[in-house]
């Protein structure tokens, strides 16, 4: 039996329908009833909270594997709300792993900071966020922990239904300008997510990055989104830009966005059987086409 957290998230949903469309026995862990319905009928359904012990027991009988996803994703929050859930809701969760062969756990390159050079699995941790930091916390439980578990360091994630794509084709959309940097950023489709999470199902051991094939210069990342979306593309001098989003509450969220990011995928290639096979620009036009539909 695998158990599934943060199955009603864009990557859970789809791990979690992958799963059950490969004949996998899965168990989702949910926090709300009304939440309960987004799921296949082929899917059981525990309820529980992984910020509350005590009411995880039920979810791991008969469970054998655990993917981890659920999490809270944001740069603004509080430091000790994102620890309270991503890292002692780790916590949580392995305090009830004792017969359990696998714990497979979404964490984030957040967690390295921004990258000079390129970043293996060994390259210091300098998380410039409390979003990172308490990924950073939640693996080393996990290490610590003794149980057998695969750490996936995921880039940022693209692709159709993705809330947090939304909300950057939507600023793009409306003519927020596009920083003259030259930064290069390494992000991954969805579709190569699951076949990560997957290919960590059976092998593997450890750290490893999750990444597209290889980065792109940020500028030409962000005007092939706007050419996408019928725009013209406009850039600005890296300082307007960042005062613009400093005026606008936005800072945080455009460093993080913008950071100089170059992962090295090869242990995945070799230790899990991990290949992206996404076409960026195919992928880029869908999920463009979702945005104008949604």
């Amino acid at each position: 039996m695998l158990l599934v957290t943060g199955a009603t998230g864009f990557v859970g949903n789809n791990l979690t329908a992958s799963l059950l469309k490969k004949g996998h026995r899965v168990r989702v862990l949910c926090r709300r009833k009304e939440d309960a319905g987004k799921f296949s009928s082929k899917a059981e359904v525990a309820f529980g909270d992984i910020t509350k012990p005590e009411t995880l027991k039920n979810a791991f009988k008969g469970v054998d594997t655990v993917f981890h996803l659920a999490g809270l994703v944001s740069y603004s929050k509080p430091r000790d709300e994102l620890f309270r859930i991503n890292a002692k809701g780790t916590e949580n969760l392995l305090a009830h792993c004792e017969n359990v062969d696998r714990f497979i756990f979404s964490s984030s390159v957040s967690v390295y900071g921004e990258i000079r050079g390129k970043a293996d699995e060994n390259y210091p941790l300098s998380p410039r966020t409390h979003y990172g930091e308490s990924k950073a916390e939640a693996e080393r439980l996990i290490l610590d922990s003794g149980v057998k578990s695969v750490i996936l360091r995921i880039a940022p994630i693209y692709g159709r239904g993705s809330p947090s794509w939304k909300k950057n084709l939507g600023l793009l959309e409306r003519g927020f300008p596009i920083p003259n940097t030259k930064n290069t950023t390494h992000v991954v489709h969805i579709s190569d997510v699951i076949q990560a999470f997957e290919g960590a199902l059976k092998r593997g051991k450890g750290v490893y990055n999750i990444a597209g094939g290889t980065p792109v210069p940020f500028t030409d990342f962000a005007e092939t989104i706007v050419r996408q979306l019928g725009k013209r593309p406009r850039r600005m001098p890296m300082f307007a830009v960042s005062l613009l989003a400093r005026l606008t509450g936005m800072k945080t969220y455009l460093d993080v966005l913008i950071m100089n990011r170059h992962y090295v995928i090869d242990k995945a290639r070799k230790e899990l059987g991990y290949r992206p096979k996404a076409d960026f620009e195919l992928e880029i036009k869908r999920m463009v086409e979702w945005y104008k539909e949604a």
